[in-house]
């Protein structure tokens, strides 16, 4: 019998009524409380524990450093198949895929969560956390990177999108689909990544911040941040990665400061490429020492170079590189 580690963080999914206020209260629930078998519905052996009890939007890099150390406590465990961490769903995306390039494991690491509590109706929580621990228990997923199961579907870390504030239908990944679905309990893949790269953190995390850029916007925010003294920018820009020709004095300043500039597109879909010769495109981009996000939305193209430039990727070359693979 497969032994599966479910890892509770809080989030929706572990969410209790505050009978006085009549809203929820996020991540009541211990891991204990949440991972009832009855409801699970499990034949896997499950050992369960409780992380942190906070809100997604309440996660951050040093919870998520604590998070890993668990998660390996449990993977090198010779007993242990898998692990399943359940998480808000806000974030989940992040987290998930900052697990995916730090944690070097041929065992399966499956996020999930619940877009509805699980006191309120037709809630999808005890669903999701079987149908993630069919997924961890499954041979087809091990060695494919940290993975995010969620209302039936499997999807990569690197790719997973919240789509949705409250359908139940949360996730997807706009371009690139699920890897696989869970049926009745059975995990079926029907595609694998080709790419998948981890990295060791060498140095502590920096601080990178993204600037969405909109018509007729200005350089101010990128040079209040190039001034605060952040590690990086990620600039989430119009189309192929277009930048109003008002903001380019503010990048060229940053970028002579040493502030790592990636640019990304605001599109749900395509990469970031050099089309067009105007001020403000990505060509001008480039030719002033900005990395190229290739099809990395902001938020996970945000993660990335935290963590190449933690992990000693320091020169615009290197992280150019990093960023097409």
């Amino acid at each position: 019998m497969s032994k599966i580690a479910v890892l509770t963080t809080g989030g929706t999914i572990a969410s209790i009524k505050n009978e006085n206020s009549g809203l929820y209260m996020s991540g009541a629930m211990s891991g204990e409380q949440l991972v009832n078998r009855d409801r699970v519905r499990s034949t896997m052996e499950i050992e369960v524990e409780s992380v942190f009890q906070v809100p997604s939007n309440a996660m951050d890099f040093d919870k998520l450093l604590r998070l890993r150390d668990r998660i390996l406590h449990h993977i090198n465990d010779p007993d242990v198949d898998g692990v399943v961490v359940t998480h808000g769903t806000d974030t989940l995306e992040e987290s998930s895929y900052f697990m995916d390039l730090i944690l070097e494991t041929k065992k399966t690491v499956v996020f999930t969560g619940a877009q509805r509590t699980p006191c309120g109706e037709g809630t999808d929580a005890y669903a999701n956390i079987r149908d993630a621990i069919a997924v961890a228990a499954s041979p087809e997923c091990k060695g494919i990177g940290v993975l995010v199961a969620f209302n039936e579907g499997v999807y990569s870390a690197r790719h997973v999108h919240k789509m949705h504030a409250n359908n139940v239908q949360a996730f997807t990944s706009p371009g690139f689909g699920q890897l696989g679905y869970v049926d009745n309990g059975e995990c079926f893949m029907t595609q694998n990544p080709l790419q998948h790269v981890c990295y060791e953190l060498k140095e502590p995390l920096g601080r990178v911040d993204i600037i969405k850029v909109y018509l007729g916007c200005d350089g101010k925010i990128i040079d209040t941040c190039a001034d605060f003294g952040v590690s990086g920018i990620v600039l989430e820009g119009l189309g192929r990665g277009h930048v109003p020709p008002g903001c380019m004095n503010a990048v060229q300043r940053a970028v002579d400061k040493g502030v790592h500039v990636v640019i990304t597109t605001n599109c749900g879909q395509g990469r970031v490429y050099p089309v067009y010769d105007f001020a403000g495109g990505v060509r001008d981009l480039q030719s002033r020492g900005v990395i190229l996000g290739h099809d990395y939305m902001s938020l996970k193209a945000r993660i990335k170079l935290m963590v190449l430039l933690a992990s000693g990727h320091e020169s615009s070359m290197a992280l150019q590189k990093a960023f097409l693979a």
